[in-house]
C-alpha cells in the first residue's frame, strides 16, 4: 500500500471520530441530557446564591474592627533573639532578680536610646527602665533593645530585684501590636529561665492582652 493511500485512510478514520465526537457533544445539550444540565445549573447558582448570603450576614455580624499589629514573619524571625538581649548586653557583675514589671512608655514611639529624653521632655521625667520592646515607631516592631539600667545591672526606681520591661504602647491595649505581644512573652521567659523567677512574680499592666 502507498503513503497516499495511507495518509487518506488515516484522514479519513480521523474525520470519523471528529463527528461521532461532535454528535456526542449535540447529544449533552437536548432532551434528557439538557434537563440534567438545567437542573444542575440551578443548584449551582442556588449555592452561589446562600453562599453569597452567608457572606452578607457574617459581615453585618462583624464588628469591623480592624486587626491590630498584623506582622510579617520573616520580619519576625529576623529579630535577635531575646537571650541576646538578656545575656550578651551587660557589662557589670550581674545583680539579683527576681520580679519582672511590664508597663507601658505612654508615648506613640521611641527606642532604648531615645525614651528618657522623651520622656524627660514630656513630663521632665526620665524613662527608667532595663528593656524596651518597640513597636515600629523608632525601632523594627518587636525589637527588644536593653537599656543602660540593664547593660550595668542598675536599679530602676530603688525597687530591689525588680526588672523592668518597657513596651512602646500610649497605654491602649489595642496599640499594642501582635508582635509587641509575642516578644515580649519570649522576653519574659528568658528572663524566668535565666534567673529562676517564679512566674507569679511577673507583673503586667491591667489591660495586658494575654
Amino acid at each position: 500500500m502507498q503513503t497516499t493511500e495511507i495518509k487518506s485512510i488515516v484522514n479519513r478514520a480521523g474525520e470519523q471520530r471528529l463527528l461521532t465526537g461532535l454528535q456526542r457533544i449535540g447529544n449533552c445539550y437536548s432532551g434528557t441530557d439538557m434537563a440534567a444540565r438545567n437542573r444542575s445549573v440551578t443548584v449551582l447558582f442556588s449555592l452561589i446564591a446562600s453562599m453569597t448570603i452567608g457572606a452578607f450576614v457574617l459581615m453585618a455580624m462583624d464588628d469591623h474592627r480592624p486587626i491590630t499589629g498584623a506582622y510579617s514573619l520573616s520580619s519576625y524571625l529576623r529579630l535577635d533573639p531575646a537571650e541576646d538581649a538578656v545575656k550578651n548586653t551587660i557589662t557589670q557583675t550581674v545583680a539579683r532578680w527576681d520580679q519582672v514589671q511590664i508597663y507601658y512608655s505612654r508615648t506613640p514611639g521611641g527606642n532604648a536610646d531615645e525614651l528618657a529624653i522623651l520622656t524627660d521632655l514630656a513630663n521632665g521625667i526620665k524613662a527608667q527602665f532595663h528593656f524596651v520592646v518597640a513597636n515600629g515607631n523608632g525601632a523594627e516592631d518587636g525589637a527588644i533593645q536593653a537599656g543602660e539600667f540593664w547593660k550595668r545591672q542598675r536599679l530602676c526606681q530603688g525597687r530591689n530585684g525588680v526588672i523592668r520591661v518597657c513596651v512602646i504602647s500610649d497605654g491602649r491595649a489595642e496599640s499594642v501590636t501582635d508582635c509587641q505581644l509575642k516578644r515580649t512573652g519570649v522576653l519574659v521567659e528568658s528572663l524566668i529561665r535565666t534567673f529562676d523567677i517564679s512566674p507569679r512574680n511577673i507583673h503586667y499592666p491591667v489591660n495586658w492582652q494575654m
